[in-house]
């Protein structure tokens, strides 16, 4: 692998040399795995894990099996996939009679820092109550927030908006401050549910009030009068595809009966395939070239599994624009980084060779970026979503694929305290330091021939300020930070292991938390390489000083500094140009820094960003370079 050289320092305590020989003498111990691990928190070296194993290690069951090339775009590269079945992410903990019968759950209150409760009383909704609906049956709830003490009653009606509609229901507005929740429960939806709701101050849109109701769904005396309701496919994205690009296309079938639908093609598509999922079987993979420029409608069949004459047509649209439409002009990002002695790099799409716009997602990543993140794939939910089994196929792939293309793969995240699966979280917290470490040692090793850059923790300090509460922190309080790093280190000491937090670019209780979290693990002699800065930002953001400021902390710790999560939403009334002047603006604040080796964006394309809505992205969602990739780009020109 190839590491950034700028001023790069390997480690800010131990020569290199010295910390292999500690770590090789560590490895030693590991192997024995008989000391307590009572003073894990210790200076030093980090005692073996004792009293494992705490789950089942990887096994050839988990190994990933070639995937047919009919199931995705890159031909020029055999991938793999999860063998078996899909293993659940979450295990759904169903509410129970007793749930439902002790009452209905008390209002969630969000209170900004700048609000009094005693001169501005939370907004509520009037009359709610838990419900009982029949299956088949139509519910219908009245939601109307009421504003207490409204400033203007003319003016004063609370917003709201639900968190999470049921399958088939719909949230609508009645045109005089309330809304109804009308939905027709079916066969699937027997047992106890929620539905959330959320009511917005109108003076102050981060003061809320959310309310959840339970609604109890039970059987009909008679199972034959729930009507049977025609099948559908699950949302699909516009999609903009190349000609002559071979097009992936996943289509599932829901049927809110209950049953699995099967789904046929209904157009005319030379040369197509239209396979069911190996894993998945209510999923359908269409393959294709589309050979002609222009707008491609694809109809779909969705057939009901119990009366085949109920169905639908699902029509999905495809705009196939010519090759010459994706050009871009002047040297690539990863060429012209180079030439200022840092890395530019990008977060990957999870399994971005199985959508239609694979292709063209693939050429980008490999002709801009020279570094890339796992975006999903390798945090513990998706790794190791039950205990003792785990999914390697899509990091598998992105690996590969980044070796293919002289990528290097920075690898995100070993310990966070989200996205984390079910099962974690219901062990004993006597166990969750085994745990942790074992998860360490289990990905880390796989992986340690490829990957040199970690992301060892992520985000430990809460929003506002202090240790963040989590999983980890409860079972062993700040010394898990020590451990997963140690831990890591004893894997593989010639890695680079970094720190990575969001909103510590700029002053305040995060912040300072932060810097004094910093201190402490520099002088517990953590092995810790460099802190990686999460900037989501918006157009609107002016703190540059700041952040100019609080890099030089980290350069005056010896330490190094990756921007790992890069993106900038337009702020109300922003345009693309305001975009790629903060764009350029933080470029200039890491080139200004010596200690600043790498910048990564959080994804390329607004088509799947997080932040979709706020355009947030060098390439917009039909691929096409904004304004802010020319601004890049004349920024490491030196222009």
């Amino acid at each position: 692998m190839i590491m950034p050289n700028k001023n790069y320092s390997t480690h800010n305590k131990l020569n290199v040399s010295m910390r292999i020989l500690l770590v090789s003498i560590g490895m030693v111990l590991l192997a024995a795995c008989t000391s307590s691990n009572t003073d894990s928190e210790n200076d030093g070296l980090l005692p073996p894990i004792s009293g494992g194993p705490y789950s089942e290690a990887p096994s050839a069951d988990d190994e990933p099996i070639p995937e047919l090339a009919s199931f995705n775009t890159l031909d020029n590269l055999q991938l793999v996939r999860d063998p078996g079945e899909r293993l659940p992410v979450k295990v759904i903990v169903e509410l129970t009679d007793e749930d439902f019968e002790a009452g209905p759950l008390a209002a969630e209150i969000t209170v900004p820092p700048d609000v009094n409760p005693e001169e501005n009383a939370v907004p509520y909704f009037e009359n709610l109550t838990d419900q009982i609906v029949v299956a088949g049956e139509i519910l219908e709830v009245l939601f109307k927030p009421i504003d207490p003490d409204p400033i203007d009653p003319e003016n004063s009606v609370p917003g709201m908006f639900p968190q999470e509609l049921a399958p088939g229901a719909v949230f609508e507005d009645n045109r005089d401050g309330t809304k109804t929740y009308r939905w027709q429960p079916l066969q699937n939806d027997v047992g106890i549910n929620e539905f959330t709701v959320v009511a917005i101050d109108p003076q102050n849109s981060q003061y809320r009030s959310s309310r959840t109701i339970r609604i109890k769904v039970t059987m009909p005396d008679d199972p034959s009068t729930i009507p049977n309701v025609a099948p559908i496919l699950d949302d699909v994205l516009s999609y903009t595809a190349r000609v002559n690009d071979p097009v992936v296309l996943e289509v599932k079938g829901i049927d809110y009966n209950g049953t699995v639908p099967t789904l046929e093609l209904d157009s005319d598509l030379p040369g197509a395939s239209f396979l069911q999922h190996p894993r998945y079987e209510e999923v359908f993979v269409l393959k294709f070239t589309p050979d002609t420029v222009g707008e491609l409608d694809i109809d779909i069949i969705a057939r009901d599994a119990i009366d085949p004459s109920l169905s639908t047509i699902n029509t999905v649209t495809i705009n196939v624009l010519p090759a010459d439409a994706f050009a871009r002009s002047g040297e690539r990002l990863r060429t012209l980084a180079a030439n200022r002695n840092i890395r530019f790099g990008f977060a990957s799409l999870q399994d971005f060779y199985h959508r239609p716009d694979g292709g063209i997602y693939a050429d980008i990543a490999a002709s801009e970026f020279d570094t890339v993140t796992p975006e999903n794939s390798m945090k513990m939910s998706h790794m190791n979503p039950l205990k003792g089994r785990y999914q390697f196929a899509d990091t598998d792939n992105l690996i590969n694929f980044a070796n293919l293309h002289d990528l290097d793969v920075h690898g995100h995240t070993l310990v966070w305290h989200r996205q984390l699966p079910d099962w974690i979280l219901a062990e004993p917290l006597t166990t969750i330091e085994g745990h942790m470490r074992e998860y360490i040692v289990r990905v880390m090793d796989r992986y340690k021939s490829d990957i040199k850059l970690w992301d060892v923790v992520n985000e430990p300090v809460d929003d506002n300020g202090g240790l963040r509460d989590s999983i980890w922190f409860n079972a062993m309080g700040e010394q898990y930070i020590d451990i997963a790093f140690k831990q890591a280190e004893l894997l593989d000491p010639t890695a680079t292991l970094l720190l990575n937090e969001f909103d510590i670019a700029v002053n305040g209780p995060k912040a300072d938390t932060f810097f004094e979290l910093l201190d402490n693990l520099i002088e517990r002699e953590v092995p810790l390489d460099g802190i990686g800065f999460q900037m989501h930002l918006f157009t609107s953001f002016d703190q540059f000083d700041e952040a100019r400021a609080n890099f030089q902390k980290i350069a005056d710790r010896n330490l190094d500094i990756y921007i790992t999560e890069l993106d900038i939403s337009l702020a109300e009334g922003a345009d693309y140009e305001a975009q790629a002047q903060a764009y350029q603006q933080i470029l200039e604040l890491c080139l200004e820094q010596p200690r600043c080796v790498s910048i990564q964006t959080w994804g390329f394309t607004d088509q799947y960003s997080f932040r979709k809505i706020y355009e947030p992205l060098l390439f917009d969602a039909a691929y096409q370079a904004k304004p802010a990739y020319g601004a890049l780009q004349s920024t490491l020109s030196g222009l």
